[in-house]
């Protein structure tokens, strides 16, 4: 189940404005923002902080007079002439359906007061009110008004999985993270209450041990360290445990809310979104109770990832918000980068190679795939995928990005971000792809799903000769998880 927007309570909340199909603009001082686009749905970043003033959502600042004219872009020499003088033959043709000259007179001063004589010298008014604004990473509140772009593909290549793998016992829940791939080459699953390792060298399934736990204690987030000594495994009912893969022993075993999600932002610290809106971070290095939660929401975290240095931490919550922390905030500062959505964001990836690209996949009432440009404060892409949004995924080297869905198309899909176009579909799930992960050594892609199946694809290669034509048996192994 995904849910809806939660109220936040929480003094160090973000103030943001919510995208309202139906909100009427908001004006600030000497600008107005422009109002969206019919069919659109706007997207509004907000920097928000200590020092960030409340503004309540759709209410025009009382302080101001958002009908003072703008000097600077009216040409009054000109727009004098055309008053006195005359006017130009379109506002001739206008005039003369006029009864009176005293009328005519009227609607010929009330063309160069408000709207310009012409349609090239539109921005010659006399009265001119304000300039565009433009978007930049500094201003107080940025507005996306992006149309939902549906690419048009005349064939879309259906490709199938390279191996196939019985996971009985997947958990149905859009919040919870069950997979990653570790530059081991093995793969970690969380099914039920137990935690699983693939060995996909060897095509071996390894359980792991489990201590005695209460029925319905499922298993919510596990991820890798980097180096993959070592992973973190959170179940529902708030227990989170450090395992040492080497020797596959429990390390360290902590009470805490429920963890959804989880980023090592280095090789010692290891980040986790919470259940009450929390983050925590933690150098596995030192004890677990010196440190203290960073409230960010009242919902809950379900999607985080660090960028590859460190330096910035994309947060998505069932808020329908993504916030932007960087690393100089961890501590004492709630200054955030906010994005707002219509629903859930859970999908979150930095893009391996470009500095401050991500992208972002939200959930069943927003359905988009929006990848942003955080350094410029623009976004570059957005596409409505028509279906719950459960996973983003880069391609190494390419303008590439691979997207796992849920309710109404339980498929993954491939895009070419720079004509927003969908290269091809990877079919076999038929129900909600949970999680989907990236092996680091040979770019191969895993995808868990509520069909209680695990499928393994070969779609960053460069040769497509095997998904191309038609798998044989001898092709597709069946392993089963126990």
């Amino acid at each position: 189940y995904e849910g809806g927007p939660t109220r936040s309570d929480h003094p160090n909340k973000t103030v943001c404005m919510t995208p309202a199909k139906q909100r009427t603009p908001s004006h600030r001082a000497g600008a107005t923002i422009p109002a969206t686009p019919a069919g659109s749905d706007p997207i509004i970043i907000c920097r928000s902080g200590n020092s960030s003033k409340r503004r309540r959502s759709g209410a025009p600042t009382t302080s101001t007079d958002r009908y003072i004219p703008n000097r600077a872009s009216i040409d009054t020499d000109l727009l004098h002439h055309l008053i006195v003088r005359g006017a130009d033959q379109d506002g001739e043709n206008k005039t003369q359906q006029c009864e009176t000259p005293k009328k005519r007179g009227t609607a010929k001063r009330a063309r160069c007061l408000f709207s310009g004589t012409t349609a090239k010298k539109a921005c010659n008014r006399l009265l001119s009110f304000s300039t565009k604004r433009k978007l930049n990473f500094s201003s107080d509140l940025m507005q996306c008004t992006s149309p939902r772009i549906v690419p048009q593909v005349p064939k879309i290549t259906e490709e199938n999985a390279l191996k196939i793998l019985d996971a009985p016992g997947v958990s149905k829940n859009f919040y919870y993270n069950l997979l990653d791939w570790g530059t081991n080459n093995i793969v970690l699953i969380g099914l039920k209450e137990g935690v699983y390792y693939w060995d996909a060298a060897k095509s071996q399934a390894y359980v792991l041990p489990q201590e005695a736990s209460r029925d319905g204690d499922l298993v919510t987030s596990v991820k890798w360290k980097p180096d993959a000594t070592k992973h973190l495994v959170s179940q529902r009912f708030g227990t989170t445990k450090l395992w040492d893969s080497t020797v596959c022993k429990l390390v360290s075993r902590h009470n805490t809310p429920t963890v959804y999600s989880a980023s090592w932002q280095n090789n010692n610290v290891v980040t986790m979104g919470r259940g009450d809106g929390s983050v925590l971070h933690w150098d596995v290095r030192t004890p677990f109770t010196l440190n203290s939660p960073q409230f960010l929401t009242s919902g809950i975290i379900c999607g985080l990832e660090w960028d590859k240095a460190g330096e910035s931490m994309a947060v998505g919550c069932n808020d329908n918000k993504v916030q932007i922390v960087q690393s100089s905030n961890l501590q004492g500062s709630t200054e955030t980068l906010t994005m707002v959505y219509q629903s859930a964001v859970k999908a979150l990836a930095w893009h391996p190679s470009n500095r401050g690209i991500l992208a972002t996949g939200s959930g069943q009432n927003d359905q988009r795939v929006v990848v942003w440009d955080l350094i410029s404060g623009v976004y570059r892409n957005c596409i409505d995928t028509k279906s719950q949004v459960t996973g983003v995924l880069w391609a190494p080297s390419t303008n590439e990005l691979v997207t796992s869905h849920g309710h109404f198309d339980p498929n993954l899909r491939l895009w070419d971000m720079s004509n927003n176009t969908n290269k091809s579909k990877l079919t076999g799930h038929s129900n909600m792809i949970v999680s989907i992960a990236k092996c680091s050594m040979n770019d191969q892609i895993i995808s868990l799903s509520a069909d209680e199946s695990l499928r393994v694809w070969d779609i960053f290669t460069k040769s497509k000769s095997i998904n191309k034509c038609k798998l044989s048996s001898s092709l597709l192994s069946l392993d089963k998880i126990r």
